[in-house]
């Protein structure tokens, strides 16, 4: 599940603490440390052991959605989305290949119009975000 690697970052630090340190403290792995603050996903244990680290709330290193302020085109802040997640594409999500939720579903997006340029921001559903790592079929550029 996604993660806030930027506050896992911060309060490590703020405790001037290495990854290992960390690592030991919380008694996860090293790798875990490192992939968690690099690629901001972990598994729901690795959040409790975290948060208990830390001494906060397992629901305080939930990751943050930042809503989109600007345009990445033109830089308008005139910005309009749809009032919740629509579905395009036909059978399987054919514009998110092997992200859809079965064989026979689609996938959903949530659109973003700009007044000033009519650029279309496509923003996929958390559900096909997150099968993003394990599929083979997207690779990280």
């Amino acid at each position: 599940m996604k993660i806030n690697a930027e506050l896992v970052l911060k309060l490590r630090k703020s405790n001037s603490w290495t990854q290992d340190e960390l690592a030991i403290a919380s008694g996860l792995n090293l790798k875990t440390i490192q992939r968690i603050e690099k690629k901001a996903f972990a598994s729901l244990q690795s959040k409790k052991a975290l948060a208990s680290v830390f001494n906060i709330n397992v629901l305080d290193l939930d990751h943050k959605e930042q809503a989109m302020k600007k345009c990445t085109q033109c830089q308008s802040e005139k910005l309009y989305k749809y009032k919740k997640e629509t579905v395009l594409g036909g059978f399987g999500g054919e514009l998110l290949p092997s992200l859809a939720s079965g064989t026979f579903s689609l996938a959903s997006f949530l659109p973003v119009v700009c007044y000033d340029c009519g650029h279309i921001h496509l923003y996929a559903s958390n559900e096909a975000r997150d099968k993003l790592m394990a599929s083979a079929d997207w690779v990280e550029i």
